[in-house]
């Protein structure tokens, strides 16, 4: 909570308070004018809506009026009153609201024509943002995917599929290069989980992980298999975490051959384009396209969790609410939701709205960050640029329709949504050209940490003692002394136990 502000004037005197949750609070005290003022505006527009005997309709006096209407008049006085003091307290404190529709609270503690009234509000003010330390910056650099050959027939074989006829295969067991239906349960669980319900895919060992494949080879329709779903030993450390082995049934539900057209200009022009050649030339460069846009999204990820650690931004939480209702409101309206929706628990079920306030709560806080960006740094930005609408059917393979939007759409929620993603992009993709890029070395898990070095001081020699004079008789002592100990030490070396002992043959 800040300290509290003093603002005065001839007309009023009060304090401001900011709370938590973009909550300003303001503690007001009037002086008698504007009390009698607003009791004469209140008094009149009763008088306008009334008639009594004797009078005209607006004629009446006013301490008639206010004998009659005793109940509508503090009404209408209050609301009088709080107006016209709420706007002399913004010519004062010029504190935002948070919209021009924000609620505005307010409470009269008292009120007197001859001593004034006393008035406290509440409303929300727009978050205040932080400066941001763009000079901190840093990004891991990644590598581009490289497009070559390989990765070109592979979406050309994409392109098949999509204009393949499949033919229903009923009279044998599954084998390679057969494209099957199957669901998938997670049987560890009680009740067992569904995984996967009438997914597509194709036998192949490119196409399915090697348990599925192992199961389904030679499978025949309505028959259900048992298995543990444990990752390809070819897959990433991040996969093999996120996906640990789990006990499964898998359901076999339909068999197809597929049927695919050639690649030849017939095709070419079904995507949009003239010849083969032509599509392999535009696959190039969509990929290359979709390769970059891969690249940018992972830095764009990367600033986005740097400006929610280290901007942090107080939010008022009718925002909040407003956006986890709007994203539940998308979720319950997707069909593959609503399925999952039907099997979960209620603890689930609140675990999955908390989710969902969360990643409100971070989009909010975001937008907010990236306004700020945009307004501190003059970007900018045209409605235009979000006027991406696909113009080849080969296009619209490679883009994102939940980003863009129609020039001719009228929801004006679609436009709002398109235009707070680009201001976003624009702020994360300013932030990535001002980023200090580091290229992070792998670490080698089987190397040994480097032995601790201190520093040690350089011995200094000794200085030699000058040599004791001794006599005769104790000069042959030690040198008895000495050979007796060589003669030990000769005999204990030629005595070893381990030269007499002989090995037993391993039978083992």
């Amino acid at each position: 909570m800040e300290e509290k502000q003093q603002f005065e004037s001839d007309k009023i005197s009060f304090t401001v308070e900011k709370q938590k949750g973009c909550i300003v609070k303001y503690k007001v005290k009037t002086d008698p004018k504007i009390a009698q003022e607003t009791h004469k505006q209140a008094i009149r527009s009763i008088a306008k809506e009334v008639s009594l005997p004797g009078f005209r309709k607006g004629k009446a006096p006013d301490h008639l009026i206010a004998k009659n209407y005793p109940k509508p008049l503090k009404e209408r006085w209050q609301k009088a009153l709080a107006d016209k003091v709420f706007q002399e307290c913004q010519k004062l404190a010029k504190i935002p609201l948070l919209h021009q529709e924000a609620q505005i609270n307010f409470h009269v503690d008292s009120l007197s024509t001859s001593e004034g009234a006393e008035l406290n509000y509440a409303f929300e003010t727009e978050p205040f943002v932080s400066p941001i330390e763009i000079e901190n910056i840093k990004i891991e650099k990644i590598e581009k995917e490289v497009i070559d050959e390989k990765k070109i027939n592979e979406t050309l074989h994409r392109i098949q599929l999509f204009f393949a006829t499949f033919e229903t295969i009923s009279d044998r067991n599954v084998k390679q290069g057969d494209y099957v239906t199957i669901d998938v349960d997670i049987i560890e669980e009680d009740p067992p989980k569904k995984a996967l319900t009438n997914t597509r895919f194709e036998v192949k060992k490119e196409k399915m992980a090697k348990w599925m494949l192992d199961l389904v080879i030679d499978m025949k329709i309505g028959e259900a298999k048992e298995g543990v779903s444990i990752p390809d030993e070819d897959a990433s450390e991040e996969h093999k975490k996120e996906s640990p082995p789990k006990k499964v049934r898998l359901m076999l539900k339909n068999i197809e051959k597929a049927s695919l057209p050639p690649i030849d200009d017939e095709i070419a022009k079904k995507v949009g384009v003239k010849t083969v050649n032509e599509l392999k030339e535009n696959l190039e460069k969509l990929l290359n396209k979709q390769a970059d846009e891969k690249v940018q999204k992972h830095y764009r990820e990367e600033i986005n969790a740097y400006l929610l650690k280290t901007c942090p931004v107080d939010l008022p939480r009718s925002l909040i609410n407003k956006e986890t209702q709007y994203r539940i409101k998308q979720l319950v309206a997707d069909p593959v939701f609503q399925k999952k929706l039907v099997d979960m628990s209620e603890e689930e079920r609140k675990k999955a709205v908390q989710d969902v306030e969360i990643q409100g709560e971070k989009a909010v806080r975001l937008f907010y960050i990236a306004r700020q960006l945009i307004e501190e740094h003059k970007i900018n930005i045209s409605p235009n640029e979000v006027h991406l609408e696909v113009k080849t059917p080969l296009e619209a393979l490679f883009s994102n329709q939940s980003d863009h939007y129609n020039a001719k759409e009228s929801s004006q929620e679609q436009k709002a949504i398109a235009m707070s993603r680009l201001l976003l992009t624009k702020a994360e993709d300013f932030l990535i050209d001002k980023a200090e890029f580091i290229t992070s070395k792998p670490k080698d898990k089987n190397a040994l940490p480097p032995p601790a070095q201190t520093e040690k001081s350089p011995k200094k020699s000794p200085e030699k003692a000058p040599p004791k004079k001794v006599s005769k008789q104790t000069a042959l002592k030690q040198k008895e002394t000495q050979t007796k100990k060589k003669k030990a030490i000769t005999a204990k070396k030629e005595f070893n136990p381990k030269k007499n002992v002989k090995k037993k043959k391993d039978t083992s």
